[in-house]
């Protein structure tokens, strides 16, 4: 789910048990179902689902991507919050000065928020962390 947020695309990760439920909202929202789970797989004729046969995150998301025929768009990365897949918006270092570090603001100028969660981000160690796994990720694919 993480990389798929990083990466831009509408994610959501379904953490309760009931597969009804879980096929329900698919179907609702239009989505398709990333599985681990053989029991759903072997119960269900949805045809909107994915068994996903690794364990590595890494992996994963090749097979998501080589499956679906997903196009990676660099314009999308970081663009969605991590916790609740909504569009971030870009605002202003006075906007975020109660809720980041002091020490953030005197070296970062750019800040987004998540409208929902009200979770802030820059483009900290960690973004550039992410972004060199994401490098090596679509060279993997080529």
């Amino acid at each position: 789910t993480k990389y798929l947020l990083m990466l831009g695309f509408d994610t959501v990760y379904f953490s309760q048990d009931n597969r009804i439920c879980l096929i329900t909202l698919s179907v609702k929202q239009g989505r398709v179902v990333l599985t681990r789970d053989t029991k759903l797989v072997k119960s269900s004729d949805f045809p909107n689902l994915l068994f996903i046969n690794d364990n590595s995150p890494i992996k994963q998301i090749q097979q998501v991507i080589k499956h679906f025929e997903l196009k990676i768009n660099e314009n999308n990365f970081f663009t969605r919050c991590l916790r609740c897949n909504q569009l971030l918006i870009k605002i202003t270092p006075r906007e975020v000065k109660d809720k980041v570090p002091p020490y953030i603001l005197t070296i970062h100028q750019e800040f987004f928020v998540c409208q929902k969660c009200e979770r802030v981000y820059w483009k900290g160690s960690h973004q550039k962390r992410m972004s060199d796994m994401i490098k090596r990720l679509i060279l993997s694919l080529k």
